[in-house]
């Protein structure tokens, strides 16, 4: 991406966010926010959050004074959406395989000091319970020797659950908490992703 598409992509980016905001602060009636002094302002780094709506990448992605880049699964990239997500920045993921090129779309924006937001559960949740962990970011967070910032968010599932074509209006709470460093990451893939679960239960048991 060179500097001139980077700017535009900037001053997009912030119309957007800003619209979002507004939105959610006129549609919960409040977006409470805890932990932003823990999301450096620069460098590479991963935010990685439960997911229980299609609304949480959104009110991720407003509160941190950066570019939040963010993967979507593909089938979302049509029409007037998959323009918009394409627009600032958001990359399709062919969920069930391998996907080298959201690998190297990764990796890509660590190199270019990105700060990247990544659902572990891969999918929505009911809510109630976090569904099993994917082990691929500890890697990433290795490879790119990037932080990792565990997140909890509270409020989106009531707003707009999962399976529902109707919103509720209901105050969001985002739990930003202390990052993990890459050396910090257990090599067992379980105890990293029981680490990690642990870390986004407490952050999401303080926004509840």
């Amino acid at each position: 991406m060179n500097a001139e598409t980077r700017r535009r992509g900037n001053w997009w980016y912030c119309f957007i966010t800003w619209l979002v905001r507004e939105v959610i602060y006129r549609a919960t009636g409040g977006l409470r926010i805890q932990g932003l002094e823990h999301i450096p302002h620069d460098g590479p780094a991963i935010i990685v959050a439960n997911h229980m709506s299609y609304l949480d990448p959104p009110a991720l992605g407003v509160p941190p004074r950066r570019w939040v880049r963010a993967m979507a699964k593909e089938e979302l990239f049509k029409g007037p959406l998959g323009w918009l997500l394409h627009s600032i920045g958001t990359h399709p993921v062919r969920r069930g395989s391998s996907d080298t090129d959201s690998i190297k779309w990764f990796i890509e924006q660590m190199k270019q000091n990105s700060l990247v937001l990544m659902f572990p559960e891969g999918t929505r949740g009911d809510g109630e319970t976090m569904g099993e962990f994917q082990s691929g970011v500890f890697m990433l967070s290795r490879r790119a020797n990037a932080p990792i910032i565990p997140a909890g968010i509270r409020g989106t599932e009531i707003m707009w659950p999962r399976g529902s074509k109707k919103f509720r209006r209901h105050r969001i709470t985002i739990v930003y908490t202390a990052p993990i460093a890459p050396e910090d990451i257990p090599r067992d893939k379980v105890q990293a992703c029981r680490m990690l679960a642990e870390r986004i239960a407490d952050a999401t048991e303080l926004a509840g």
